[in-house]
Order: structure tokens, then C-alpha cells, then sequence
């Protein structure tokens, strides 16, 4: 019954290791997952000074004299806190001391980031105004969205179905003498270019 118990234990460890964040645990203390960008937007200095950890893909990286600022354009986070692709509800802007690379952060990457709000800044989006919320990172993690494993389409059956299998037998429980997969052979649908 311990060993029983034992292996349950471990099995939900690592079941539990696996819903982890991108961003490490000490930087998501006191974390405020219910402020968003509209609501900065709405208010900013109500929210300055809460810690949040937003999510998107880069639009741009200004190095200034002692910070550098990355416009981003904020989507949905994932389960783990990785950027998904989902609808956008505004952009913000990272603020960070010193120099960050434009090479490391460049446009088309997603990121995370963990962080304090600050304030907001207003900017221009073509002729138009728009109030930028400001983060000054604790955490930032990149990711390229262009490389995700994409599986093969259509998918593969899970029973794979091989007539002159010498081990089939009427006795199998998913044995079918008359079964005619759908698609006999694996087919792959390259990702696009």
C-alpha cells in the first residue's frame, strides 16, 4: 500500500512539474493576474506599482541613453505564461535600465514579461495617439513563434493498420477483418515557408 502511495505521489509531482510558468517562481510573488492593459490604459496610476505578467509579440526596441523601451503588442498568455496566439487587447511598452540588444529582441518574437507597472506613456500609432502602459521588467523570457512543431496532416491512425501482420488474430480486441483505414498511408503537410 506505501509503494502504492509512493508512486501516486510521485506520479502527480511530475504531472504538477509540468504546468509550470516560463517565468521562474521568484519573479510571480505578489503577482496581480486580474490587472490587464485595458485597465491600465483606463487608469494608470491606480495600477502603478503592481506587479503583472503580460504577454505578446515585439513590434519594436528603442535603445535611448539609459533605458531601452520594446513596444509590444499584447495577446493571450498560454497555460505556462508563453505568448498564444488569441486576440490582442493593446500594446505596452517594456522600459528597462540600461542597454538591451535589438538582436536579442526584435521584432516578430513573442515575449513575457514579469514586472511592475509604472505608468503610462502617450505615443503615436500613425497619426494617431495612444496611451502606451509601461512595465519595468523583473523577468523576460523571448520566444520564436515561427518555429512550433506543427504535426503531419491528416493524422496517422493510432491503430496502425497493417493487413499481413502475422499477430492479428480474431481474438484482438480491435480486430476487424473487413477495417479499411481511411488513409493507408502517412501523408505530411509540410509547414508553410
Amino acid at each position: 500500500m506505501r509503494r502504492l502511495l509512493a508512486i501516486i505521489g510521485v506520479l502527480i509531482t511530475l504531472g504538477l512539474a509540468g504546468c509550470g510558468s516560463v517565468i521562474s517562481k521568484g519573479a510571480l510573488v505578489g503577482v496581480d493576474r486580474s490587472v490587464d492593459i485595458t485597465v491600465v490604459q483606463a487608469n494608470p496610476k491606480a495600477f502603478t506599482g503592481r506587479k503583472v505578467v503580460w504577454g505578446g509579440v515585439i513590434l519594436s526596441t528603442d535603445n535611448l541613453e539609459t533605458t531601452t523601451e520594446i513596444e509590444c503588442l499584447e495577446t493571450t498568455l498560454a497555460y505556462d505564461d508563453a505568448p498564444d496566439e488569441g486576440t490582442s487587447r493593446g500594446r505596452f511598452i517594456i522600459e528597462s535600465r540600461g542597454f538591451l540588444d535589438p538582436n536579442v529582441y526584435k521584432p516578430g518574437l513573442g515575449i513575457t514579461v514579469a514586472g511592475t507597472v509604472t505608468g503610462a506613456k502617450t505615443g503615436k500609432i500613425g497619426k494617431m495617439d495612444y496611451l502606451y502602459p509601461v512595465v519595468t521588467p523583473l523577468e523576460i523570457k523571448t520566444f520564436d513563434l515561427t518555429k512550433q512543431p506543427q504535426p503531419p496532416y491528416p493524422y496517422p491512425s493510432p491503430w496502425f493498420y497493417d493487413p499481413f501482420n502475422p499477430w492479428r488474430s480474431p481474438y484482438d480486441p480491435f480486430y476487424d477483418p473487413f477495417y479499411d483505414p481511411y488513409y493507408p498511408y502517412r501523408y505530411y503537410n509540410p509547414p508553410p515557408p
